[in-house]
């Protein structure tokens, strides 16, 4: 028995010797997965590995196509930059990252890809708009919120072809508030808001350049507080069976939106806890519910509003 107890207590020290030699591997986390990129250079980024005392990239035109770059220790440090004169544009290109240590190397990390486009904004807004649209075709995202974004994305693109390089910062620094408050309200994945957030972040940089800065920049937090209580119609309306319904409090409050039917009978409680100061989009699935017409109301400190919605099946 004691000569079991020894075995098994010296089989977990090399268990966990071995563990501790052998660093993790990275997590990669810019550009996000399957994202559109200006060449600007491309800098890739990840998480540093503790213990670590360089990475080594590897980049590929396709996951069996010869890396691109030679070299054990090409990153000293949790970032990388990708020479212009290395990146051709529309090309797709997959990449990994291995931490060293003392010890060795670590397993690779997961593999990111990203497709480079031209460093132009106009360019960089059409790719995002058609970005969007992909989204909506693979149900990432609604229809409705979708061409919102890109009715957004239309507005900033106009702004810059007639020169009106701030106005067209408004609009992008409106689209991704908007796209934050898609997230906060759970409309969107973080992975598909991490996406348009980097890519709008890029169009923006494109449009600010050193030669031509347009003045004081607006920043998003300008735009996520609402100026005043607003319960907002109902889309789609008529539908079936399921609607969204936005509303926006300019302060912190405690927010009921409750559904009644047309004899006035509460049918269901939708929001009821405080809510801290901006946008919201909630969504009621009338799946269990009759065709008529519906009304929602809010109730946020001293505001109360009410609106009709029709549900038709």
């Amino acid at each position: 028995m004691k000569k079991n107890l020894l075995f098994f207590i010296g089989l977990l020290s090399i268990v966990t010797i071995t563990s501790l030699a052998q660093p993790s591997s990275p997590i990669l986390v810019e550009p996000p997965k399957d994202v559109d990129v200006a060449l600007a250079p491309v800098t890739l980024e990840w998480n540093n590995v503790q213990g670590a005392i360089c990475y080594r990239v590897e980049i590929y035109t396709d996951t069996t196509s010869p890396d691109k770059f030679t070299g054990t220790c090409n990153a000293p440090t949790s970032h990388f930059d990708i020479p212009a004169s290395e990146t051709e544009m529309n090309t797709t290109y997959y990449w990994r990252v291995f931490a060293c240590n003392n010890q060795g190397w670590s397993a690779p990390s997961a593999y990111f890809s990203f497709t480079t486009q031209a460093a132009d904004a106009v360019g960089s807004l059409i790719n995002l708009t058609d970005g969007v649209i992909d989204l909506i075709a693979d149900e990432d995202i609604s229809q409705s919120q979708g061409n919102q974004l890109i009715q957004r994305l239309n507005k900033a693109q106009t702004r810059l072809n007639n020169n009106q390089k701030l106005l067209a910062l408004v609009e992008m620094v409106l689209f991704k508030a908007r796209v934050l408050v898609l997230r906060i309200s759970n409309q969107i994945s973080a992975a598909t808001y991490k996406s348009l957030d980097y890519s709008s972040d890029g169009v923006i940089d494109l449009i600010v350049d050193e030669d031509n800065r347009p003045g004081t920049l607006p920043s998003v937090e300008d735009y996520l507080v609402p100026k005043n209580f607003e319960l907002s119609q109902n889309y789609p309306n008529p539908f079936n069976p399921t609607t969204t319904i936005e509303y926006s409090i300019p302060k912190d409050a405690n927010v009921s939106i409750k559904i009644f039917d047309v004899l006035g009978k509460e049918v269901a409680a939708l929001v009821n806890e405080q809510r801290s100061a901006g946008t919201y989009i909630i969504n009621w699935n009338a799946s269990n519910f009759s065709s008529g017409l519906y009304f929602y109301r809010i109730t946020a400190g001293e505001f109360t509003d009410t609106k009709k919605m029709f549900l038709v099946k």
